[in-house]
């Protein structure tokens, strides 16, 4: 797969108003999103927020109907939001209201649609990070009670990259290894 990356003139006022810049990650369960955010705030001096969702599933133990997933995606914007008090230029955000909306999307019945809120916060995603990156499937799938499997992680990362092109959110895609993604994400942050 060629690398995709997608630039913006600048950065969204929205995502700068405290003079912190979030980055978010996205793209499908054990795709390294949460290990990437965590090592590039370790690299920065900042912090990291990590993906709410997870914790709200294994609360429920998996049993999710749609007002869980606004939950997720309100509790997690509230999450960033507060994290920004203790960030250093940049926040690095581990998922976004937007992958909570497609996993919403694959366990909902047939025919009912997403709640308001939550298809508010996933298009509120198109101004409220300075950056998106995508994070491969590349990497060897890592098996857990809360994942589904191998081929239902390539569907999710297929809805992924498909909506941040259907809502034109500019974002890049990154391969390789923890390293390798971390040099790809600093060449773009430090071009900032």
């Amino acid at each position: 797969m060629a690398t995709q990356q997608r630039n913006t003139a600048g950065i969204s006022p929205a995502a700068e108003a405290d003079g912190v810049r979030m980055v978010v990650f996205v793209g499908a369960e054990s795709t390294g999103k949460s290990t990437l955010a965590e090592y590039l705030a370790r690299h920065y001096g900042t912090v990291a927020v990590p993906e709410i969702g997870r914790f709200i599933w294994e609360e429920k133990q998996g049993r999710l109907g749609p007002e869980d997933y606004v939950e997720i995606a309100v509790r997690h914007r509230q999450a960033e939001d507060a994290a920004r008090q203790q960030a250093r230029r940049w926040l690095f955000v581990d998922t976004n209201a937007l992958t909570t909306l497609l996993l919403g999307i694959q366990f909902r019945q047939v025919g009912d649609p997403p709640p308001a809120e939550l298809l508010r916060c996933a298009d509120e995603c198109r101004t409220r990070y300075a950056h998106t990156f995508v994070c491969a499937d590349d990497i060897p799938y890592e098996e857990q009670d809360v994942r589904e499997d191998e081929a239902w992680r390539g569907r999710i990362q297929q809805l992924v990259l498909q909506d941040l092109e259907a809502r034109a959110i500019p974002h890049t895609v990154l391969h390789g290894s923890v390293e390798e993604r971390a040099r790809q994400v600093r060449a773009v942050l430090d071009a900032a």
